[in-house]
């Protein structure tokens, strides 16, 4: 009876609390904020999200990598980079920025997704796989180039698949990784 009129959120409004989608992961240089990978259904994805460089100085996300529970899977930034400038968000959402080939990527699912900032130390964290519809029916997923797509045949930036210089801690399973979150 004392409990009747609370509320567990503690607003004042009778709008319905939406949890947000996606994860965030934080480093000393750099925000991530709201990412997971959207999958159109037919073999592509789109890894979306905000980025914010907290430092003053330039950065720019050069790479990335998607591992799921199948291994490792193709992933590519479109362009040679994505500019980062001090203290200003960079929706990945808006920009055509990173490509994934997501043939073996179920809704769903969770993923680990490392950016690969200049100047910057990477960011780990694990992301949803979420489906072109609800909140990201908007997003425009791109296609991953064909071809090869080994370190050795892409322009520098364009794509980092190899993971020999990546530190061990980097390499644990979802499971592992997911247990070193804060």
């Amino acid at each position: 009876m004392l409990l009747a009129g609370c509320s567990l959120d503690g607003s004042d409004d009778d709008e319905p609390y939406q949890a947000s989608i996606g994860t965030n992961a934080r480093t000393d240089d750099t925000d991530a904020l709201g990412f997971a990978l959207v999958v159109d259904g037919d073999g592509n994805g789109r890894v979306v999200g905000t980025l914010i460089n907290t430092t003053e100085a330039q950065h720019a996300l050069v790479g990335a990598q998607v591992d799921g529970e199948r291994g490792q899977i193709r992933a590519s930034v479109i362009g040679d980079s994505v500019p980062l400038p001090p203290d200003e968000p960079v929706e990945l959402a808006r920009e055509p920025a990173i490509a994934v080939s997501a043939e073996d990527l179920p809704e769903g699912l969770f993923v680990e997704l490392t950016l690969d900032i200049s100047g910057a130390e990477p960011i780990e964290m694990l992301v949803p796989v979420e489906p072109q519809r609800g909140p990201y029916a908007d997003v425009e997923v791109t296609e991953a180039p064909d071809g090869d797509i080994s370190p050795d045949s892409v322009p520098a930036g364009r794509l980092r698949t190899d993971r020999a210089d990546r530190a061990p801690a980097a390499r644990d399973s979802p499971v592992e990784l997911a247990s070193k979150l804060p």
